[in-house]
């Protein structure tokens, strides 16, 4: 029976690198979440382009502006 391990192992008698399935999984799960978040930086300000969420985000600030200036009065 075969034991999966987690490490990088290495055949002496060829030289070859061999990878475990658990590891190779590893690997594509932690590329695959990569791609994922790079993703969603890219399209990150065209989703808060389309829900205009900058243009409410500058109009709350200039609303606490103005409430700001009617509390020192």
């Amino acid at each position: 029976m075969k034991i999966p391990t987690i490490l990088l192992t290495q055949t002496l008698a060829d030289g070859s690198f061999t990878l475990s399935d658990a590891t190779a999984m590893l690997i594509v799960l932690f590329f695959f979440f990569l791609l994922v978040i790079a993703l969603l930086l890219i399209c990150r300000e065209p989703i808060c382009w389309y829900f205009k969420i900058n243009q409410i985000k500058k109009q709350q600030e200039e609303i606490l502006r103005l409430l700001r200036d009617i509390k020192k009065q």
